[in-house]
């Protein structure tokens, strides 16, 4: 069987000294969640300065402690289905375990590798292209949608989670709603290669049901896709507001905080969302 990109990639990982690996979350008590809950509750670039401030402090005074608390924090910021996910802290993990002085060369290998998936579609940033066909054969580019805000549902018609979150889609007055008011366009996009499944699988008929006919995002990996299904929200410049979001409700709580703010201003419909 060949190998995707993504694949490859996954196997590295696994290969080069795991910090993540060596301790599971559970088995480290409440004191570390706690004191990322803590961190999370500040206002949003007092939260990246308190976590830095935080990892320094144990970098600087046991290695070991170092390890334990990064291992907990990667497993907590970076799954899509825990309630700590937070993609920006991630970053601001990662970032900080690349270059930790308390670490050696090999230890800091696995977030170096990191580092290009926590950068790409960062929160902010303009997220990468999706040229994407519909059911009738028509082909369209995520650029080309106008309206203030874009979600992107991810989607798998193979997955049974997806299957459960359609469900909800298709009772969701509050996307209905927007999409009506043209505040909001909803797109499936389907990275994969099971035309049939994709086709007998229905779609709300208010969510643009797209596939990635050149399936750049498994081969080339322009889009870091961890679990199905997930979403990203965009505002009108395509720049990132939410990146690999697995809960439909903290994508509508996120939509109602943004409620009012217009604008291209993007750090504050970031702060916005926190």
């Amino acid at each position: 069987m060949k190998l995707s990109n993504i694949n490859i990639k996954k196997l590295i990982l696994v290969a080069v000294t795991p910090l993540v690996m060596t301790f599971g979350v559970m088995a480290q008590g409440e004191g570390y969640q706690k004191e990322l809950a803590h961190i999370i509750a500040m206002p949003r670039n007092e939260s990246f300065n308190a976590l830095n401030s935080y990892l320094n402090l144990n970098c600087k005074n046991d290695k070991n402690t170092y390890k334990k608390l990064f291992s907990v924090f990667e497993e907590m910021l970076s799954e899509p289905t825990w309630d700590y996910h937070n993609e920006e802290l991630f970053k601001t993990l990662i970032e900080h375990a690349s270059t930790a002085s308390c670490l050696s060369d090999n230890e800091k290998m696995r977030a170096q590798l990191l580092l290009d998936v926590v950068h790409k579609n960062a929160p902010g940033q303009v997220a990468n292209e999706i040229d994407y066909e519909t059911i009738d054969g028509s082909r369209h580019r995520l650029s080309e949608i106008t309206t203030p805000y874009t979600l992107i549902y991810f989607n798998d018609p193979e997955c049974f989670s997806c299957a459960k979150v359609k469900e909800r889609l298709d009772t969701c007055t509050t996307l209905k709603n927007m999409v009506c008011d043209s505040t909001l366009t909803v797109i499936g996009i389907y990275p994969y290669n099971n035309l049939e499944e994709w086709k007998l699988e229905p779609m709300p008929e208010y969510i643009i049901n797209g596939w990635d006919y050149g399936q750049k995002i498994e081969e080339e990996q322009t889009y870091d896709l961890m679990t199905m299904p997930l979403f990203y929200l965009l505002d009108r410049d395509k720049r990132v507001i939410l990146k690999n979001e697995a809960s439909l409700n903290r994508v509508l709580k996120a939509m109602n905080k943004l409620k009012g703010i217009e604008g291209s201003d993007i750090e504050r419909k970031l702060d916005a969302i926190w």
